[in-house]
Parts: C-alpha cells; structure tokens; sequence
C-alpha cells in the first residue's frame, strides 16, 4: 500500500458510549458552571440563590467584590451539607428549606435563580417567595427550547410572556438568550 492510498482515520472521532456520556455529562456541568460566571457580572449586595444545589453557583456569585453575602437556599440537606462542607466562607451562608415557608431574617436585595423554575411543580412558589420576602430584583434563566419531552425534571416549558404572566407586579428591563440554549430575564419590580 502506498503512502497515497492508506485510509486517513484522523478525521473521524471513534469514542465509546461510555466515554460519550461522560464527556456529555462533564459539558452540561461546564455549562451550568458558565451560567453562574455570567450571572455573576450582575450580582450585587445580599443574593438569595434560589435551589442553589451543591453550592459551587453560590460561591461564584459571592467572588464578585459588589456581593456583600449569598444566602444559599436548596430543598436538599444532602446539597445544602455538601455546600456547607465544600464551600464555607464569611460571605456565604446555605440553609436547607421548603421554598413555600421561607421568610429572610436580612433585607434581600436580589433572587437569582439558575434554571429552577422549570422544576417547581406550582409556578407560582417563586413569585410568592419573591413577594413574602419583598424582593426588588430578580434575575431567572430557563431553557429557551422546549425540554419536557426529553428531560424527566422539567415540568414545563417557559417562554419570556409566561415569566412575566407569574411575575406580574414585575418589568422585564433586559432579556436575552445565551447560545441558543437558556434565556436568561432581569426583573424590576414596579413601584
């Protein structure tokens, strides 16, 4: 055979299924992770993360010198332990709780919740907290695709009129949509 003629394989990416899935899950992590980085550039004074699970969004959104403190919230005391364990620090507090009953102790200056939302079986749980808490400023992020019918967790499928349809006593100052794949909303509410 000559050196014209072998069969080039380097064009062709030959991976198992087992490696394929944990590169897909490592990228969905790396994604998630990309999400707090972004979200962190807006961050400012007290922030409740809401459904902060295991706590690493929570701690990068406390490295922006403008946030004073994060009180990360999260149904799962297995999550909310790890983030204790993991991430402990002066600007950081996480506290295991139902969504329904919670009431700050602290003013709370801004909600951020990354891709929760879709997850909460009553919609309106978060305008309620919101409300209950007086919170002034939220910022979400949801897919912008539909994602019900693949993934298990997601319970509905929001678009931008839907969030302001539950976020009624809020305007909607800036919107827009990262990469084709989450929208992420900033909420003011009205005085």
């Amino acid at each position: 055979m000559t050196d014209n003629s072998k069969k080039i394989v380097d064009e062709r990416l030959y991976i198992s299924r087992d490696r394929l899935l944990e590169l897909e899950s490592h990228a969905r992590l790396i994604r998630h992770i990309e999400r707090y980085a972004l979200l962190r550039q807006f961050a400012k004074g007290v922030i409740c993360d809401a459904a902060c699970g295991c706590g690493y969004g929570s701690y990068l959104l406390s490295t922006n010198p403008d946030v004073k403190k994060v009180i990360g919230l999260d149904g799962s005391d297995e999550a909310i332990n790890f983030a204790k364990q993991e991430y402990t620090s002066n600007k950081l507090e996480f506290q295991s709780t139902d969504f329904n009953n919670w009431q700050a102790t602290e003013k709370i200056d801004m909600l951020i919740s990354v891709e929760t939302i879709e997850h909460v079986k009553d919609t309106t749980t978060l305008p309620r907290f919101v409300d209950r808490n007086s919170i002034n400023n939220v910022i979400l992020t949801y897919p912008s695709k539909k994602t019900t019918h693949y993934n298990p967790f997601h319970l509905y499928d929001f678009n931008l009129q839907d969030i302001l349809d539950l976020f009624s006593q809020f305007t909607c100052y800036r919107h827009f949509n990262w990469e084709y794949e989450f929208d992420v909303v900033f909420l003011l509410r009205n005085p």
